[in-house]
């Protein structure tokens, strides 16, 4: 895959964190779609893990409520 391709990817997976979290909550659906993104290409990179892990963190520190 090419770097263009991964780095179009992690926006996509930033843009969808965003738009979930705006209101300070994150649905099943939601949870769901983001995952989605991440395993779209088979593949899990360092930087995609690292979004899923800061996302678990904010849902860990209360931050983030889940619906």
């Amino acid at each position: 895959m090419g770097e263009g391709k991964m780095s179009e990817n992690l926006e996509k997976i930033k843009k969808l964190i965003e738009r979930a979290l705006a209101d300070g909550v994150l649905s099943r659906e939601e949870t769901e779609m983001i995952r989605q993104a991440i395993y779209e290409d088979k593949k899990v990179t360092p930087e995609e893990m690292k979004l899923w892990r800061e996302l678990q963190k904010l849902i860990s520190d209360g931050e983030i409520l889940i619906n």
